[in-house]
């Protein structure tokens, strides 16, 4: 993000509008300030978090904040799927582990077959990932439980 945003990361500092310092954004173009409808908001899972360190410039210009997955209400949505994985993972999952819990995104579908595909090519795979890297073990029944009925896949194939 410090390489897309460059040199206008400085006016993220708390209160820089004030500090009479101009960034060069463009060939004749400077600014001193953000304009008062620019807010950025960012979305960051674990797993970006583990690819590589998030550049401590970025960490110390914004608030972060932990939101677990919610239930979204729309057709579209599949409630009864996200509240299975929800429930095993507040249930067995460590509280590192929690932050694993597959997002809202996932069980959005236009149907019930594309939602038994999104678990079988998606879901499934990413919670028998998490299994064989030793993660949410105390949950492996569950799991199997849960795509046995659903999908009727076992996680012991």
């Amino acid at each position: 993000m410090s390489n897309v945003l460059g040199p206008i990361f400085y006016l993220f500092e708390h209160k820089m509008d004030s500090a009479n310092v101009e960034i060069e954004i463009a060939p004749n173009l400077k600014i001193s300030k953000l304009p008062e409808n620019f807010h950025v908001i960012a979305t960051m899972n674990t797993a970006d978090r583990s690819l590589a360190v998030v550049d401590f410039a970025l960490r110390r210009r914004f608030a972060w904040y932990t939101m677990k997955p919610r239930a979204i209400a729309s057709k579209q949505f599949f409630e009864d799927d996200f509240n299975k994985i929800q429930e095993i993972f507040n249930w067995y999952a460590s509280s590192s582990e929690l932050s694993l819990q597959p997002g809202q995104g996932y069980f959005f579908a236009e149907s019930d077959e594309e939602m038994k595909n999104r678990i079988r090519y998606e879901i499934y795979p990413l919670i028998k990932e998490y299994l064989q890297e030793g993660l949410i073990r105390n949950a492996i029944e569950e799991f199997n439980n849960y795509f046995l009925s659903r999908i009727n896949l076992s996680l012991f194939e």
